[in-house]
């Protein structure tokens, strides 16, 4: 009788689900969907869509990718021996929208991220049930807290529960982990927890936990630390708990907000420069004009991704160069350029080059640094509905947007040296302000919160902080106001040696991850398996955050149902094939 490998994958959210998916589909293909048994993991209890897109979140959680490009592809009836998997539509067939028949003019949809996770969930479900019914997959809701590789290279995964010996490969999507808290968050945790009448949130989610604490009220202040996506969340919900967003201007989702309370100065937010985000084009004609041709994208996708010049490259300057001619023809042919009239194209090239590298560079095509918040949210709104002229960060930002797969497939287990991959990291992160931007009608939620004084952004560039029996006292020159409530929204960092989750902690100890750099994630090979020390191949693979670095583009949700899950179990099952034809000999 033939003896049975056994596969485990911790982790079974959008990424570890379509990765397991991607295998079981190649093993069919193969005829090798036997001589296995899979256990997979996932502490949320959530299969298939995770902690992150599961069911039960607010629907004030909004995806920031907009529903016409979310081209996630259908799965084809699978069929091996007595296991008959159904096929599954692709999310369009699946929300019944042809958007190829849809109007070019009709605003982007942003659905809640439950709606995705229902989606992913279902696609889970139609997979699993035939493989339970044949006894080869196990699901186990618990958080796995140890692995150890042992000497007969075999795989040891231990949680508070239980052992799982003899595993012949892990695959590890752990996504999201938690860091060690900063100095500045420990002393505001130890003040909090000598003070009932103050509240701190290390993270905005679940926002549920924010609505229902009791000291949240009507008259209660909030400060949020972060202006990104996760506080135009946790911004929304509250103002939605309080009242009610209404649109008043479809074809350019201005928004007034409407509440019963006597509102004022609920919501403080602030960052290091105090930038809001921007918004993304309002429809497929606005987001038409920011888009590369074949030729610009095919020719900027040979120049970076030709492994000699990464090799040879002691910079970025090798993606500017490649990226400032197309941007810059890109900001030439829009209907209405800002200001592009007064310089020749070479100058607006070298300003994009100079706006890359440090995004503080002031240009007269590109918007003023010194405009008020209010100002600035209401002139990128003018720009992503087509109504206001253009400036060059802007498009520059939406032209990086549409590049950024083909950025994220050619410098991804790049030739660069590790300074450089770095380098390439930071950059792409450097335009998140703009290419993960909102959609329109967030950015017209927070203007009308705004005007209503609801949203107070006098404190939101930098203030000096310090917390009080009282709270958070928030100042900036003469303003000054204490907040009882503080909620750190930013996202913490993918480096590896600053995470607190044990299991990342075990792997680190037993030298069986290495970081690329304190900065970066984890060295892998470009199939996901991890590299010893001394670079040989571990029976165990990596997908997601912590292989920032080796890996460009890691967050985004098409990201995780993208090629490298694919790539991983196209892999897997070669070596499953292989020991089987080793078995049968």
């Amino acid at each position: 009788m033939l003896k049975e490998r056994t596969i485990g994958i911790v982790g079974i959210g959008p990424r570890g689900g379509h990765a397991f998916e991607c295998l079981v589909v190649e093993l069919a293909k193969k005829n090798a969907l036997t001589g296995i048994r899979f256990f997979l993991f996932e502490s949320t209890g959530n299969f298939g869509n995770g902690q992150v897109y599961s069911l039960d979140q607010s629907e004030a959680n909004w995806i920031n990718i907009h529903e016409r490009i979310l081209e996630i592809e259908g799965r084809e009836a699978v069929n091996f021996g007595d296991i008959a998997i159904p096929p599954f539509p692709s999310y369009h067939e699946w929300i019944s929208v042809n958007w190829e028949e849809a109007s070019v003019t009709l605003a982007d949809s942003y659905p809640p991220r439950a709606k995705i996770g229902k989606y992913l969930k279902e696609r889970f479900e139609s997979l699993i049930s035939a493989l339970r019914e044949a006894n080869i997959v196990s699901l186990r809701t618990e958080r796995i807290e140890n692995l150890r590789l042992n000497n007969d290279q075999s795989i040891t995964l231990s949680s508070s529960v239980e052992h799982y010996d003899q595993l012949n490969e892990v695959l590890l999507t752990i996504g999201h982990q938690p860091v060690e808290p900063s100095e500045e968050i420990v002393e505001w945790e130890r003040k909090t927890d000598q003070n009932t009448n103050i509240e701190l949130f290390r993270s905005p989610y679940p926002l549920s936990d924010i609505l229902e604490h009791e000291l949240l009220s009507p008259n209660t202040k909030i400060a949020i630390r972060g202006f990104g996506l996760a506080a135009i969340d946790l911004i929304r919900a509250v103002a939605n708990k309080f009242g009610a967003f209404n649109i008043e201007h479809p074809e350019t989702q201005l928004c007034s907000y409407s509440t019963s309370y006597a509102l004022k100065n609920l919501l403080f937010p602030y960052s290091p420069d105090g930038l809001p985000p921007v918004p993304k084009p309002l429809n497929a004609a606005v987001d038409k004009w920011f888009q590369p041709s074949e030729q610009q994208m095919s020719h900027f996708e040979s120049a970076i991704g030709d492994r000699k010049t990464q090799r040879e490259a002691s910079d970025i300057s090798f993606i500017l160069k490649a990226f400032a001619p197309m941007a810059a023809e890109i900001f030439e042919r829009l209907p209405a350029p800002y200001n592009h009239q007064i310089l020749e194209k070479t100058n607006i090239e070298q300003a994009v080059i100079e706006w890359l590298k440090d995004q503080s560079y002031e240009h007269p095509t590109m918007l003023p640094k010194d405009l008020s918040v209010l100002e600035t949210l209401q002139e990128y709104v003018g720009m992503a509905v087509g109504k206001r002229a253009i400036s060059l960060d802007y498009c520059i930002g939406q032209v990086w947007r549409h590049c950024q797969p083909s950025i994220y497939e050619q410098l991804s287990y790049n030739a660069c040296s590790n300074n450089l991959a770095k380098e390439i990291v930071a950059l792409d992160e450097s335009t998140k302000r703009y290419s993960f931007g909102p959609p329109v009608e967030s950015i017209q939620q927070l203007i009308s919160l705004i005007k209503a004084g609801i949203l107070n952004v006098d404190l939101v560039h930098n203030p000096d902080i310090e917390v009080t029996n009282n709270g958070w006292k928030l100042k900036k020159d003469e303003l000054e106001h204490t907040i009882p409530i503080m909620v750190d929204s930013v996202l913490p960092s993918a480096k590896v040696d600053q995470v607190s989750s044990s299991l990342v902690k075990n792997l680190l100890t037993q030298n069986l991850i290495q970081p690329l750099d304190e900065e970066l994630g984890i060295a892998t090979t470009d199939k996901g398996y991890i590299l010893s020390e001394n670079d040989q191949e571990l029976p165990m693979a990596l997908l997601g955050r912590l292989a920032k670095g080796t890996v460009v583009g890691v967050d985004a949700i098409l990201e995780c149902l993208g090629k490298r899950p694919k790539n991983w179990a196209k892999e897997a099952s070669k070596r499953h094939q292989q020991w089987l034809e080793k078995a049968n000999q």
